[in-house]
């Protein structure tokens, strides 16, 4: 329990702070010498939003967009340490050919406005990541109710059966949201009693799958913007059940990975020549006041103004490290 709640606490806290330790790593730190330089990157950024805000492809567009994507993958590869201080991370995620394994969560994903305004008097259909077609009508849609999906993979043996399998999590407690959740989950419980291959034939659950998708983001140990199709049939392989939850493993014949390489779709050249020439960044002016203080708003102890920002931007708490640790020890 110890282990889990240290790693919350360093993703809770660290996480944006990687972003900025990526982008000090791949471009320069702050100039905070000329106010000059500081005022037109200001008047930049509001001509970018503008551009943004009206759909307009313009050099600063792509130059930020190629900037986010670049930051963001080489963020992946530093851990926060504390004090506005990253290191780069020792095991970042390697890729080693033929054998995958990781776990990604599943979620309703969230229209955006344009969809939605698209969509006015008409009926929305929900969206999650994990993507489930069926080869016939079934009564009830797993990806409504699968919380987590465990891949396993390991191809690299020719001689030997290849191992291309798919568990699904379901939590065992009911969504009292949901209608549809308690009657799923007493179906999955009467899967310990299907046994034979001709119970496993006649089972809605275990026979209808045909292939699934889902696009990699916040897995562990595979990179973001990751596709990945498994297809050819579903072959049901084990059903467990744990103290909190019912897990279905299947085999597949076949599967795609096909990586998004977005820094190669969306390069910019003249962004790629500021980070090979090192080229300082330009910082807003009330970034660099020496004078600024922050405290905890927990303990009132005087914490890094750095940290105190971010949090601060990103909606969270302004909380130093040594309180929200207490905090989580006391939940």
């Amino acid at each position: 329990m110890n282990k889990i709640k240290k790693y919350l606490l360093n993703l809770w806290y660290g996480l944006p702070f990687g972003m900025k330790a990526a982008g000090d790593n791949i471009i320069g730190a702050g100039d905070s010498d000329t106010v000059g330089n500081e005022i037109n990157q200001q008047v930049s950024d509001q001509r970018v939003a503008k551009h943004l805000l009206k759909g307009e492809i313009t050099q600063e567009v792509e130059e930020l967009r190629y900037r986010n994507y670049k930051v963001a993958g080489e963020a992946e590869n530093y851990e926060y340490l504390g004090n506005g201080v990253a290191m780069k991370k020792d095991n970042a995620v390697k890729e080693d050919k033929g054998k995958y394994k990781f776990s990604q969560s599943n979620e309703l994903l969230v229209s955006t406005v344009l969809e939605e305004l698209n969509r006015i008097d008409d009926y929305g259909t929900e969206k999650y990541r994990l993507e489930i077609n069926y080869n016939s009508t079934v009564r009830f849609k797993m990806e409504q109710f699968v919380t987590l999906i465990d891949v396993n993979i390991d191809t690299r043996k020719e001689t030997s059966p290849n191992i291309i399998e798919t568990t699904f999590h379901f939590e065992k407690e009911p969504d009292p949201y949901n209608a549809k959740s308690k009657p799923f989950i007493n179906q999955l419980a009467r899967l310990k009693n299907v046994k034979t291959k001709y119970q496993i034939e006649r089972n809605e659950m275990l026979s209808t799958i045909d292939n699934i998708s889902f696009t990699t983001y916040k897995a562990t140990n595979e990179k973001d913007f990751t596709n990945y199709c498994f297809a050819n049939g579903a072959e049901f392989k084990e059903f467990k059940e744990t103290e909190y939850e019912y897990l279905l493993t299947f085999s597949w014949k076949g599967f795609a990975r096909v990586p998004a390489n977005l820094e190669t779709k969306f390069f910019s050249e003249s962004m790629d020549k500021k980070y090979k020439n090192k080229e300082r960044k330009e910082v807003a002016p009330e970034m660099v006041n020496t004078e600024r203080k922050a405290y905890c708003s927990v303990c009132g102890k005087e914490m890094s103004v750095y940290d105190a920002d971010v949090m601060s931007a990103n909606g969270q708490q302004v909380i130093c490290k040594e309180c929200l640790e207490k905090a989580l020890n006391t939940k």
